[in-house]
């Protein structure tokens, strides 16, 4: 068996073995994983990023709480101070009632303030349980459908890796420069090697000259077609 038939063999493999590679990527269940991982990406940055909303209505509960402290606080001196009689003239008394009303009034706004704030840390709250489910969720039907997938996978390259072997066999019986230009071929053509079809490349179907035809009958000649390129086969040279 010369070179040229050695590389056709090689080739009947590999593109079986490009076919398997193709199967593997069209595997319904892949892009129903792939689905499911980029949903899971988002659902993970939307959690960080109401995560980091909750920690933002913490501290603004805290501020709350602190001045609603100091309002509640003063409120208590004033009380003291009339308890104490330390309040010794109607001036004084006018504007402790002042600030009695001044502080009434922001302690009114607080109370407005903290209530919206409840409002929105319980559709904060909602919103992460949701995600915290639906995260459970993908995850547990990404696991199912991975364990199904893996094992397609396996029976895939299972049989890829019994073409491999016997390409890597062929491969060893033939040159490095005829690979080289095997691959090159492939990458540009897909096909690097074809058959000759009356005459013509059975790659472009261009007519051959038959300069071209005769020059394929010497043995362990590689021929290419003139207008494609790919390298010309016209069967077993034995």
């Amino acid at each position: 068996m010369g070179q040229l038939d050695i590389l056709w063999e090689y080739q009947i493999f590999d593109m079986k073995m490009d076919k398997y590679n193709q199967m593997r990527k069209n595997i319904p269940l892949r892009y129903r994983l792939i689905e499911l991982r980029d949903y899971l990406m988002k659902q993970q940055e939307q959690l960080i990023k109401y995560n980091d909303e909750a920690d933002k209505k913490n501290n603004t509960l805290n501020r709350i709480n602190h001045e609603y402290e100091i309002i509640a606080n003063t409120f208590k001196a004033d009380y003291n101070k009339i308890e104490n009689t330390q309040v010794k003239t109607l001036k004084q008394l006018d504007e402790m009632h002042k600030t009695a009303l001044e502080l009434k009034e922001k302690l009114a706004k607080k109370e407005e303030e903290l209530e919206a704030l409840i409002n929105d840390v319980q559709s904060l709250s909602t919103k992460l349980n949701e995600i915290r489910r639906n995260i459970l969720k993908a995850k547990k039907e990404y696991s199912g459908i991975k364990s199904q997938y893996d094992q397609e996978v396996k029976k895939i390259q299972k049989e890829y890796q019994t073409l491999k072997a016997k390409r890597d066999d062929l491969r060893s019986k033939l040159s490095d420069s005829l690979i080289a230009k095997y691959n090159n071929l492939k990458n540009s053509r897909n096909t690097a090697v074809v058959k000759i079809e009356n005459n013509c490349c059975g790659g472009c179907n261009m007519a051959l000259a038959a300069l071209v035809l005769e020059k394929l009958k010497q043995e362990g000649s590689i021929v290419e077609c003139e207008n494609c390129g790919r390298i010309l086969y016209s069967g077993s040279s034995d």
